[in-house]
């Protein structure tokens, strides 16, 4: 049983081990405790050979070892200047930020698809990439150039392009590193960041990214080690119920969570890796990562074995966890695909076909800031001097994964090779922390050019002071950062001013181009003042007087398929409940959100009913900027985090109308809210009753069973409360509307059905066009003016499948008919062929969702 327990556990564990083959220790960790993941880093190979023959006999070994399933055998390919397998085994692709800097989704979804065919060709099958940080910190030494850029919506677009390329390849794809460590200056290799954010302001920025992952279905999801006292201040965020209860609750997220690596300080340092492996579990992740110490990993997956057998972990989180890493494994991967090795022969075909793709990426990503002095193009024939820095250059322990960093790791020499191409007379000056020579001060002053590099230079003051001095003390400099854009970005003194956002010759090539006139720069900032935004709009809370008339012209001519009566609508937007924005440029207001709380019984319900912006004014940001005020304020007031889309009363659409373009479900996936599957029915219907006649069999049935049906009557007003009480007091809005129609004032309004004994068990709604309460649904008189509705069908729970519901509705519709009311409306509605059996058509179809 111990044994059976060990292996259970052993499936989440990610292990780390080291040497290029397998190890007498990950052996053991894959015979004796059947772990389910293996991470690999630099260290564990030397060329392409090598590699595939690793990942091979790692799966067989797993094979031999009897697991069921292949193993999941990953690394952070995130590109750029996280690169695990380099050139030339592999070709060169750009990174996150590289690709925010083309400011084209369809680059990130090329580089994912690029780098899912590379990892497939090596064996490995899970990429613990892309990254959903938000570089909101510029000082941030762990993410920086890692993340695309530093706008959430943006990060959220690229993220999920590069997901779905790696997708393509039968990788699997993990977000990373929830709930987002863009906002720190401490690097979680040697630390615990601590991000002093509210809900709130995590809403409104880290968590957004990974709501659109999560909305789309992302397979796995990597957790940070940073703090968050506001949302738990005793535990780092991977070890924190709170912080995962985000994820796992109010995103409802149900794939399966990975651990950064536990032995980062974030958490070895604080609460211990083994005691971290039981927290990490208790808090909802399903995967635990371990990288470096064999011993560390045994006793971590004992540990865990220990908490389950003493309830400290109970069998239903276990149980969970296994599943979530059980599904990844189904969805991805087979034992054909784990144990067969492509022929390497194709290699070098495949790394021409990907550097002519990524080539290209590189082309519209490198970026000239400015020139203000005109410095550029450089002439092939100039005095050039090229300045590298030659001492330590400051890089996140990321990179090498280690935790180390690489201090001094770049060499000048590749670099200078490129910009020999250009002009073969340029010569090279390594500059450091003990500055520039007299000598080296003279061949500076004397040069047509300096071309000065700088590779994180805020985190290295030798490469500030001397980039800014040769500012004060050159006429004709060119400053390139070869890593963070952020080095002399606010630096008015740097007039001529390039970036590549990675220190990859690729990169660098594409830069030596732009510099001598080879090549037109499209590349623009995808962080900073400088950064292409979208138009800001003023979004304010709703003003009846001042508002009214413009929604009502906004609404014209963003929805002229739900041309809603202006008396109607004005009456509809004006209800009680209502928490509505609107967003203006300038004077003119361009959308609007309308936004309820309903109306009765709890708990308290958020809904977005209509989301709307004129069509001159899409794609600028209107709607998210509308989105976001509006579930600030749900938040703010109220203490909800969850909003649906749709409204209960009153009552617009129960979802996304599917005959509106399909990008509008594409803006509220891209937001995260999480959409019914399209075989999920949703739908309103409509009949045209002038020639209806029930079909007598229905009515047979239930008259032969006993039953009759009646409009309801005072004395059998209070016995109908009773039953809406006992059936439905669960339906937000259903039992007030049975409460609203007392039959003295509204008649014919409640069809009534009763049994053989006089009791009654069923009733439905039957409103006329001029209803007081038909005046809360918005679209029963888009269907002509003369239009009743039919709704809030219920049947008594002990009488239900008698034969009653369908009578009923015939004899409603019967009486409606008599009343003059020529087409009848029934909103909302999930049966499928239900209505249709008494002569209901489709009228519209809907997605609900939530978020």
């Amino acid at each position: 049983m111990d044994s059976d327990l060990q292996k259970q556990v052993g499936q989440l564990f990610a292990v780390g081990f080291h040497g290029c083959t397998p190890s007498p220790e990950i052996k053991t960790l894959i015979h004796d405790y059947h772990v389910g993941g293996i991470v690999l880093f630099r260290r564990n190979f030397q060329d392409a050979e090598q590699l595939q023959a690793l990942t091979s006999a790692l799966q067989h070994e797993a094979k031999l070892a009897g697991h069921q399933r292949p193993l999941l055998i990953g690394l952070d390919q995130e590109n750029g200047i996280v690169t695990r397998i380099p050139p030339p085994m592999a070709a060169q692709v750009p990174g996150p930020m590289a690709l925010g800097a083309t400011h084209d989704p369809e680059c990130a979804y090329s580089a994912g698809k690029a780098t899912g065919e590379t990892l497939s060709f090596f064996g490995v099958n899970m990429n613990y990439a892309p990254v959903c940080d938000i570089n909101s910190e510029p000082l941030n030494p762990v993410v920086g150039v890692r993340s695309p850029g530093d706008d959430p919506e943006f990060v959220g677009r690229f993220a999920s392009a590069a997901a779905r390329g790696l997708r393509e390849h039968n990788v699997v794809p993990s977000v990373k590193h929830f709930p987002g460590h863009g906002d720190t200056a401490v690097d979680s290799h040697y630390g615990l960041p601590v991000i002093s954010k509210t809900r709130d302001q995590l809403e409104r920025c880290e968590l957004i990214p990974f709501r659109r992952a999560v909305a789309e279905g992302i397979e796995a999801v990597m957790t940070a080690h940073i703090s968050l006292p506001c949302i738990d201040p005793k535990r780092p965020a991977t070890l924190s119920p709170s912080a995962m209860g985000i994820l796992r609750t109010d995103m409802a997220y149900d794939g399966m969570i990975i651990t950064d690596c536990l032995e980062m300080d974030g958490v070895r340092s604080t609460f211990g890796t083994e005691e971290g492996s039981v927290l990490a579990l208790c808090a909802g992740s399903d995967s635990i990562m371990i990288c470096h110490t064999f011993d560390v990993q045994v006793a971590s997956i004992k540990r865990v074995c220990e908490a389950i057998k003493s309830g400290t972990i109970d069998q239903s989180r276990l149980a969970d966890a296994c599943r979530h890493v059980a599904t990844v494994k189904d969805k991805f991967l087979n034992w054909d695909a784990a144990l067969r090795r492509s022929n390497l022969a194709d290699l070098s075909s495949l790394n021409n076909s990907i550097a002519e793709t990524t080539m290209d990426i590189y082309s519209r990503s490198t970026t000239l800031v400015r020139d203000k002095n005109n410095v550029l193009p450089l002439s092939k024939t100039s005095i050039i001097i090229f300045l590298f820095p030659g001492d330590k250059t400051p890089v996140g322990g990321a990179v090498d994964g280690e935790g180390t960093g690489r201090q001094g790791f770049y060499q000048s020499k590749r670099y200078l090779d490129v910009l020999r191409q250009h002009n073969n007379s340029i010569a090279e000056i390594k500059y450091g922390e003990s500055g520039l020579t007299s000598e080296q001060w003279r061949a500076i002053e004397v040069a047509d050019v300096v071309i000065f590099t700088s590779l994180n230079a805020r985190e290295s003051s030798y490469q500030e002071s001397l980039g800014l001095e040769l500012a004060q003390r050159v006429k004709s400099v060119v400053h390139i950062a070869i890593c963070n854009p952020y080095d002399f970005l606010d630096a008015p003194s740097i007039k001529t001013y390039i970036t590549t956002y990675e220190p990859t010759v690729e990169a660098f090539s594409v830069a030596a181009d732009i510099m001598f006139g080879a090549l037109i720069p499209t590349g623009a900032l995808p962080v900073g003042p400088n950064a292409l935004t979208m138009t800001s709009a003023v979004v304010t809370p709703f003003d009846a007087q001042r508002d009214l008339d413009e929604i009502i012209g906004v609404w014209a001519v963003s929805l002229p398929s739900y041309p809603i009566p202006t008396v109607s609508l004005r009456s509809l937007i004006v209800r009680p409940h209502g928490h509505h924005f609107v967003a203006r440029m300038g004077s003119k207001l361009v959308g609007f959100c309308l936004a309820y709380t309903n109306a009765h019984g709890a708990p308290n319900t958020a809904y977005i009913a209509v989301l709307a912006v004129s069509p001159d004014y899409q794609r600028q940001g209107v709607g998210i900027s509308l989105l976001e005020e509006t579930r600030a304020c749900f938040r703010a007031k109220f203490s909800l985090n969850t909003v649906k889309l749709g409204s209960s009363f009153p009552r617009f659409w129960p979802g996304i109308p599917r005959d509106l373009p399909e990008t509008v479900q594409h803006f509220f996936t891209h937001r995260g809210f999480r959409l019914n599957p399209p075989s999920a029915r949703s739908v309103d219907l409509y009949q045209d009753i002038r020639d209806f006649h029930s079909p007598e069999k229905y009515v047979t049935r239930a008259r032969e069973r006993g039953f009759r049906f009646a409009p309801l009557k005072s004395e059998d007003y209070e016995a109908c409360l009773v039953g809406q009480r006992r059936n439905f007091s669960d339906k937000g809005g259903w039992v007030e509307a049975y409460v609203t129609l007392h039959p003295d004032k509204y008649p014919d309004c409640v069809m009534t059905a009763f049994d053989s004994q006089g009791q009654q068990v069923g009733w439905t709604l039957m409103l006329g066009p001029s209803d007081a309460l038909n005046e809360g649904w918005a679209f029963p008189q888009t269907c002509g003016p003369n239009t009743g509705l039919i709704g809030a069908v219920g049947i008594d729970e002990a009488h239900r499948k008698h034969g009653i519901g369908l009578a009923m509705i015939c004899h409603a519709i019967e009486n409606m008919k008599q009343r003059g009311i020529e087409g009848v409306f029934v909103d909302w509605v999930a049966l499928d062929g239900w209505y249709e059996q008494v002569g209901f058509e489709t009228w519209r179809s809907y997605r609900p969702g939530e978020l």
